[in-house]
């Protein structure tokens, strides 16, 4: 083989393993794919019209032992710019109260509930149970107490039950560890309904 063959050859080989090795060393990574909204449990729907939510926000009291929960569940709802659309703040004597907290106590076998109240200008409440979530009840420990608090606000952000085949703080039952903040599929359904 001549020399000016040889390279050539050479050239091209080189130029052939750049091109390779430039194709595969600026080959851009797979972006993650963001999680889906999951439907709701038979029977059941979520909106903004199964919210209580007016006018972008949520106005509050609270008269509540669980005050600690109630602000864990309002802290793990607006968390970060996927939970922003919906403003939640106490109420003041020039705003229209949207929410109450309340305890109650019966073995019903609930942590809590929500009462939608339809009509204009009524207010919504949100229930928990002394009997499960004091000492020596089922879910006494802080985390179930934050966990049933969050799943509330939840309901009175718009959200249905989901299926126990995604995760969710959505789950009608509680669990255990219990979800105590959305998941990536709850925030899928708070932007399915809030933007």
């Amino acid at each position: 083989m001549t020399r000016p063959l040889r390279v050539l050859l050479a050239l091209a080989f080189a130029t052939l393993t750049a091109t390779t090795t430039a194709t595969f060393a600026y080959a851009s990574p797979t972006a993650p794919r963001p999680a889906a909204a999951a439907p709701c449990m038979p029977g059941e729907t979520d909106g903004k019209g199964k919210s209580s939510v007016d006018s972008g926000e949520i106005r509050y009291t609270e008269a509540t032992k669980y005050d600690a929960a109630r602000k864990h569940a309002q802290n793990a709802w607006t968390a970060g710019a996927a939970l922003s659309k919906v403003k939640i703040r106490p109420d003041t004597a020039t705003t229209v109260n949207d929410l109450e907290w309340r305890d109650y106590s019966k073995k019903d076998g609930h942590g809590g509930y929500r009462n939608q109240r339809t009509g204009i200008a009524q207010t919504d409440y949100i229930y928990l149970n002394k009997h499960y979530l004091d000492p020596p009840g089922a879910w006494s420990e802080e985390k179930f107490q934050r966990s049933v608090a969050a799943h509330e606000l939840g309901h009175a952000l718009g959200m249905c039950h989901k299926a126990q085949s995604v995760f969710s703080l959505m789950w009608k039952a509680v669990a255990d560890p219990p979800v105590e903040k959305p998941s990536d599929v709850d925030k899928a359904n708070y932007r399915k309904i809030w933007g």
